[in-house]
């Protein structure tokens, strides 16, 4: 952290000797003298002791540093541990770059801790002093004691006081903090040397403590003010060809005679600009080789050639740029509904696209047409504003091609038995044709079923489109072979296939089977989509016994199994009866039907399990038939 202490802005006013009016003046730029300590970003954490004779104070190279003892380091930290020294100490680093500062534990008693001669000053000149002082002790430390500096500059020659100045108390922050302290002083005529001691102005310890860094002398000369004129938007940087002027507003009165001298410098050093020494510089007609800093030197006319005798303004730095060639691009031709890009790929201050006498709106780098119609084809114009306000221009063609291919592949598709499927996807224009299957032909026959997906291209548009071709058979079917019955027999014809979709039989059933109790002449159609499967036959009925079957036992119990008690005839018969008694001779039953049997319930109440006796009547060939026997119903 940086704070400016007391006459440390770099504009103040001298009061001259030979007037009573105030001049204005600065003092930056031309530094005479510069102590920083050494060292770098790559230098050990500890320097070297001074030179001999520039102060008393002993030195402690690596250890904690004691009353009336310096260090010159990068860091105020105990170098063993890396922590606070003494527990209290801040922790900072050098104020400027990277290297050491003096890190001084004052002594108890107040006096010199560092003196040095400033030698090759200008003779007669104004010259400012300055260095940056930072406090050791923390904000909110009980240590009583804080650093009171005195700067002291005398004539090396005759010893005489020049100026003196005393810090107020150095203040305390809670961040390690650097303050700038500073004053301006007059050098005698004809002296170029000074001496410079600092002083501990503060009496005991426990605190006290303070860095120090930075230590300059820099000579004074009239406030100075800049200014840059014909470069683009008022900045310092223009394109080549333009015509600038270069300009320092120099303060008058502070010389009695001034000369001034424009320099130049383009990474190679300072340089004088011949016949460049007035406070203004014309470039006309700029070029690039004119890029660079410019400065302007003002002394009194007789020290103009001396280096520390002059003043220098401000820098102004003139960047001077070619234009850069309007390099335009694009990812056309493209397809209609598919994203155009147009782009460039110079960086530039300004884009300014336009499309005939159409300016668009738009102030990047690239266009963009997510879903391109054909009509954002065309020649698109672009003004690059780069660097210095150099003006380039530049057009590309671009053509958005509409996509007519159509589609010519079939919809998803079932082959029956043998049959294959033949396309043509041959499109009007020349195209390329890929199949899934890296066929490349428009023209093929498929007979393998699967998901077939081809991609037709002309390099610019394409489509793709995706079919399924599966296969499917005729059904079969088979009733057998003609057969006979037995009267009151039956039998299930059975037609299901696990292609057929559908079922019609000559009874006009749509079942995949039916039953047969009845003499005739049976088909069935079997179909789906490929085909219908027919097939036929004939069930006979003949006479197989030459009495009426009644079974002796069963169960009337509801398992789906013997649960009625029913008569059966193997041979045609005119009529029939069928009556069922129980043992008392009561008739409980009676049937006239064959299909029609008893389910072991009297008065709608289950029968009781036991012996029933069961009497037939039938007719058959026009003569009266009689049976009787006996059944047992089990529960």
């Amino acid at each position: 952290m940086h704070n400016y202490r007391l006459a440390l802005t770099f504009v103040f006013l001298f009061l001259l000797t030979t007037c009573t009016k105030f001049v204005a003046a600065q003092c930056t730029g031309n530094v005479l003298f510069y102590e920083n300590f050494g060292g770098g970003l790559s230098s050990p954490l500890t320097g070297s002791p001074l030179a001999p004779g520039i102060t008393t104070y002993a030195f402690d190279s690596l250890g904690l540093i004691n009353d009336g003892e310096y260090g010159i380091r990068k860091t105020t930290a105990d170098i063993a541990t890396g922590g606070r020294q003494f527990n209290s100490w801040h922790i900072g680093y050098d104020h400027s770059s990277g290297g050491n500062m003096m890190v001084i534990n004052a002594d108890y008693t107040a006096g010199k801790f560092y003196e040095t001669r400033v030698n090759n000053l200008c003779s007669g000149s104004q010259l400012y002093f300055s260095a940056w002082i930072a406090n050791l002790i923390p904000l909110g430390l009980s240590n009583p004691l804080d650093p009171v500096i005195r700067f002291e500059i005398s004539s090396a020659t005759s010893g005489n006081v020049l100026a003196s100045f005393i810090t107020p108390t150095i203040p305390r922050y809670s961040n390690f903090t650097w303050e700038r302290y500073g004053f301006p002083f007059a050098l005698p005529t004809g002296e170029t040397s000074v001496i410079l001691r600092i002083f501990n102005n503060q009496a005991g310890g426990i605190g006290n403590d303070l860095a120090l860094d930075d230590i300059e002398f820099t000579l004074c000369g009239p406030a100075m003010t800049t200014s840059l004129n014909g470069a683009y938007q008022n900045s310092n940087d223009a394109c080549i060809g333009s015509n600038l002027q270069l300009s320092v507003n120099v303060a008058n009165g502070f010389y009695a005679n001034p000369a001034y001298q424009w320099q130049f410098n383009n990474g190679n050093g300072w340089a004088n600009i011949p016949f460049a020494t007035t406070t203004s510089l014309s470039i006309s007609n700029a070029q690039t080789s004119d890029s660079g800093a410019y400065r302007l030197l003002v002394a009194e006319a007789v020290n103009i050639n001396s280096t520390n005798c002059r003043a220098i303004s401000p820098v102004i730095n003139a960047n001077v740029y070619r234009p850069q060639a309007a390099q335009l691009r694009s990812n056309a031709p493209v397809c209609e509904q598919l994203p155009l890009y147009i782009s460039t790929p110079v960086t530039a201050l300004q884009y300014n696209w336009s499309k005939g006498s159409t300016i668009i709106n738009n102030q990047n780098d690239s266009l963009i047409f997510s879903t391109a119609s054909v009509n954002d084809g065309g020649t698109y114009n672009l003004q690059l504003i780069t660097n210095g306000g150099c003006v380039s221009n530049g057009s590309i063609t671009v053509a958005v091609q509409p996509n007519l291919f159509q589609q010519l592949t079939p919809t998803d598709t079932v082959l029956c038995d043998a049959q294959v499927l033949p396309v043509d996807v041959q499109q009007t224009a020349p195209t390329t044709y890929l199949w899934n299957d890296g066929n490349t032909s428009a023209q093929r026959t498929f007979s393998n079923i699967g998901t077939y997906t081809l991609l037709t291209t002309d390099n610019v548009c394409s489509r793709r489109d995706t079919f399924i071709i599966s296969r499917n058979f005729t059904p079969t079917v088979a009733l057998g072979n003609d057969t006979s019955l037995c009267y009151s027999e039956q039998v299930t014809l059975h037609a299901k296939h696990p292609l057929a979709e559908a079922y019609l039989w000559s009874n006009n059933s749509t079942d995949t089977s039916i039953t047969v109790t009845t003499p005739g002449l049976y088909t069935v159609a079997v179909s789906n989509f490929c085909g219908v499967a027919t097939d036929e036959i004939m069930i006979d009925f003949k006479d197989c016994a030459d009495m009426i079957f009644v079974p002796n036992i069963f169960t009337p119990n509801s398992d789906g199994l013997n649960d009625v008690l029913k008569a059966k005839a193997y041979f045609r018969i005119d009529s029939f009866e069928l009556k069922i008694y129980n043992r008392w001779g009561q008739q409980i039953f009676v049937s006239s039907s064959l299909n029609i049997g008893w389910n072991g319930t009297m008065n709608n109440q289950k029968a009781p399990p036991g012996q029933y006796v069961w009497t037939l009547v039938y007719k058959r060939n026009d003569k009266l038939y009689k049976q009787k026997g006996t059944v047992l119903l089990i529960p």
